[in-house]
């Protein structure tokens, strides 16, 4: 008589293993795959992190000193404590390293910027201009243009940002914001210190910023941005 045969003991055995081997290959091919997928996303964050900061402070930077349409020289103001802080648009305060611990701009800045302004600068753009304190009105045939005073500070791995006594986070898991200062020599050079004793003699200001994952699925990323002082200080 004709005996049917099947699968031993051993062959069940084989197919299971191989089936197991198949299986975790397969979970690691799709976790390798998703902690990839997970890299990539944590890596555009902090691209996109550090370019929000970059270039609101790099904005920030080419408006100080920018004071409406009329020279310096033609602006008053109700208090000399205001023209105080109007003398020194820039001022910058590092750890003897070069990490930030307070940036402060002064400025025109457009209503976008938040908070109500610190002043307000009243002008007709031909001959006459004046600082007030806090939010005015414009009279007739003048323009209203709100300046505010930007200070950056770096507290706790959180870039804070107050802006016409508002206050805000900018990004969060910072771990250091280095800041150059880009000096004009003698020979019309750009030199690079991280202290300047002389304010007028910024030119343009260096932003190195070195963001975290607290996930830890990348590196800490440095971004870097340079951005010139457009508006001569005195």
């Amino acid at each position: 008589m004709r005996r049917d045969t099947g699968f031993g003991l051993v062959e069940a055995l084989l197919a299971l293993s191989l089936g197991v081997l198949l299986v975790l290959a397969g979970s690691r091919l799709f976790i390798g795959a998703l902690q990839g997928w997970q890299a990539q996303g944590a890596l555009a964050q902090l691209q996109e992190d550090a370019r929000f900061a970059l270039q609101r402070m790099a904005r920030d930077i080419r408006m100080a000193g920018a004071f409406g349409c009329l020279r310096r020289e033609a602006i008053s103001f109700a208090d000399p404590a205001i023209a105080a802080t109007f003398a020194l648009p820039i001022s910058v305060s590092l750890e003897p390293d070069g990490t930030l611990r307070s940036l402060s701009l002064v400025g025109v800045q457009g209503g976008e910027a938040g908070g109500p302004p610190n002043w307000t600068l009243l002008t007709d753009c031909l001959s006459t201009a004046q600082v007030q304190a806090g939010e005015r009105l414009p009279g007739p045939h003048q323009f209203a243009l709100p300046v505010r005073q930007q200070v950056y500070r770096l507290v706790d791995g959180q870039l804070l940002l107050t802006s016409g006594g508002s206050h805000a986070v900018l990004i969060e898991h910072v771990s250091r914001l280095q800041v150059d200062l880009g000096v004009a020599g003698e020979g019309g050079e750009l030199a690079w210190m991280t202290a300047v004793p002389d304010p007028s003699r910024i030119r343009s200001i260096r932003l190195r910023l070195t963001l975290n994952d607290p996930a830890e699925r990348v590196r800490a990323q440095t971004y870097q941005m340079v951005a010139a002082v457009r508006n001569r200080l005195p």
